[in-house]
């Protein structure tokens, strides 16, 4: 369809009122957003017989629109679940014949019958004959343009396997085939809500793997793929229109993260796409994620009929913001401009004097299904890394990244981090890890609702091995006081133990000395005495009383940030002894290496 012909088309969808609202949409950027004052005429699920012929509309190439014909095979009543009906359908022409079945990304393509909305694709059965695939009703989701802020929906935790997968009855399998003039067990039995292909820029092979590994641990059901990077646009001025490619967008930039489907209706500044939920939270709140255009690359084709053809597409322009995510569907607003947080990253390669910045802007901070910042950020470091470091093997990092935002009392916070890092296998993923830990404890913390305003990271690698290994340890105390390498050292209760340590930096020919003492306890338990690399066993999760050693979890936020700036370094040189009932005291060593290498005591405590 041309350009021209859908903006008649659009004309005659709104042309007449079903029903008529005077409430406004709040967006969280504190903007209102008009509701829909004309919405699409819709076609009654009631109306719907076996035979009848639909168009519907999505987008295989470009930006524009092309039709498919759909055949209503029959209604499974609450089949998407209570209250929500389930539409059979099958699908066929030209643009089938080329995508050899419904794809993922079809999710949200209009349906109609004459001018009004049956509904959108949403539905697919995969391992059977991909020309089927099922319909959410238009009569349902219409109505998330009701919502002025989010109530109202149906409950995600009471609803969400019944939307997953759909299963067909026999009954209704028997009016299909007798419709399309096939054996019944031509129909397949189990229809699946279409996976959303997740558009992600920036990642190698090895970091792509990684990300959708991550994903799918999350439970999220999207398809990754790679695409080009986008970014943060000037305001689309030409609204989406029904049939075109739309894209909610985690973040933007360097690591561009983004689910692709089709817009299925618009009204005013408002539209309704993917026809079932994305991440399924309801209303945005704070983070909302970007909406976006997109122009498809192609639908691959599956020529098993197992897997699912899927579509390839790049985000374009900004449009707005996702500010709904429902059952029936996602609910866009035109023209209202997303918050974001920058995460930037300036990294160097000390082998080869090359440096790079990199940018990423995240929309979605978090979700109650996944933790996005930490993720985002973490993996768009290792964007940057991987290109400036130029191979995937082993080497030092030296990492410093600054987290700042806003605590749940409301005052901001800065946290600052340094330290160093060694891999024999991959460094630049390795060097990640404590990143996303400090994002991760942080914001997901019993505290409250965090927000970030920027992460920064400034990074240099090399090739090189920056380590010091322990190779000896003598211990003396005042009971034993002549410094010796001992497996049992003892020591009055109040003591001081001293320890001498030689550390051999890698390709050094002589070992470096280091003293340091470590006080006793007043207890008559014995316990160990362990050297070793702060970051050896070093655990970002679990946190110890600086008086008694017993495991405590922070009691306010200030304290959590306090705990995490105290976390070992990788180039710490920590003795920690371990006495009486899990009493601790340590005494740490900043070294300009990695610390490799570990060297334990017995001690015995005597009077």
């Amino acid at each position: 369809m041309l350009r021209t012909g859908r903006w008649r088309l659009r004309a005659t969808l709104i042309a007449s009122s079903a029903l008529l609202l005077s409430a406004t949409v709040l967006t969280p950027g504190g903007s209102a957003a008009p509701l829909c004052d004309a919405p699409p005429e819709v076609f009654p699920v009631a109306d719907l017989e076996a035979g009848m012929i639909a168009t519907a509309w999505t987008v295989i190439e470009g930006t524009d629109p092309v039709s498919f014909d759909v055949e209503i095979l029959g209604v499974l009543p609450d089949g998407i679940a209570p209250g929500v009906d389930f539409i059979l359908v099958q699908v066929s022409g030209p643009v089938i014949d080329e995508t050899g079945g419904i794809a993922f990304g079809f999710s949200g393509s209009p349906v109609y019958i004459g001018s009004e909305l049956v509904g959108s694709i949403s539905y697919g059965f995969f391992g059977a004959d991909q020309t089927f695939g099922g319909v959410t009703p238009a009569e349902d989701m219409v109505r998330l343009l009701e919502y002025p802020d989010g109530t109202g929906a149906l409950s995600a935790n009471s609803t969400a396997k019944a939307a997953d997968t759909v299963r067909m009855p026999l009954r209704l399998r028997e009016v299909a085939a007798r419709t399309v003039n096939v054996a019944v067990s031509s129909i397949p039995s189990d229809a699946e809500q279409l996976r959303v292909p997740l558009a992600v820029s920036g990642l190698t092979d090895r970091g792509m793997r990684r990300f959708s590994r991550t994903l799918r641990l999350g439970g999220l059901s999207v398809l990754p793929y790679r695409s080009g990077a986008a970014g943060v646009t000037e305001l689309a001025a030409t609204p989406l229109e029904p049939g075109d490619a739309v894209a909610g967008a985690v973040s933007v930039g360097d690591l561009t993260v983004a689910g692709v489907g089709t817009t299925t209706a618009t009204c005013d500044e408002l539209l309704l796409a993917f026809g079932h939920p994305f991440f399924w939270e309801g209303r945005a709140g704070r983070f909302p994620m970007g909406m976006y255009g997109a122009e498809v690359v192609q639908v691959i084709p599956d020529p098993s009929q197992v897997f699912g053809a899927f579509k390839i597409a790049n985000l374009t322009e900004l449009h707005g913001i996702i500010d709904q995510d429902r059952l029936t569907g996602i609910r866009g607003v035109e023209g209202v401009e997303p918050t974001s947080v920058p995460v930037t990253s300036l990294v160097s390669n000390l082998d080869t004097a090359t440096i790079r910045a990199g940018e990423t802007t995240v929309f979605r901070q978090d979700t109650d299904s996944f933790p996005w910042l930490p993720d985002i950020a973490a993996f768009a470091l290792l964007v940057n890394e991987d290109v400036v470091h130029d191979r995937i093997g082993d080497g030092s990092a030296t990492l410093r990244f600054v987290l700042e935002g806003t605590g749940p009392d409301g005052d901001p916070f800065s946290l600052v981090r340094n330290n160093m890092y060694y891999s024999d296998y991959d460094i630049t993923y390795e060097s990640i890890i404590e990143l996303f830990a400090f994002l991760y404890q942080i914001q997901e913390s019993e505290f409250g609702d965090v927000t970030f305003t920027s992460v920064d990271a400034e990074a240099s690698l090399t090739q090189d091995q920056l380590t010091s290994e322990i190779v000896r340890l003598r211990v003396a105390s005042s009971v034993q006081p002549a410094l010796r390498e001992r497996d049992r050292l003892r020591v009055r209760p109040g003591d001081t133990i001293r320890l001498e340590v030689s550390l051999l930096a890698e390709g050094a020919l002589e070992a470096d000395v280091v003293e340091l003492l470590v006080p006793v306890p007043n207890t008559r338990f014995g316990g160990r005495l362990v050297l070793q690399g702060g970051g050896a066993d070093s655990c970002l999760f679990c946190f110890f009383d600086g008086e008694n050693g017993e495991d405590q979890s922070p009691a306010t936020f200030g304290e959590l940030l306090r705990q995490l700036r105290r976390t070992p370094r990788n180039n710490d040189l920590v003795a920690r002894l371990e006495v009486g009932r899990n009493m601790r005291r340590e005494s740490t060593f900043r070294a300009d290496t990695v610390i490799l290498g570990r060297e334990s005591v017995d001690i015995v405590v005597t009077r």
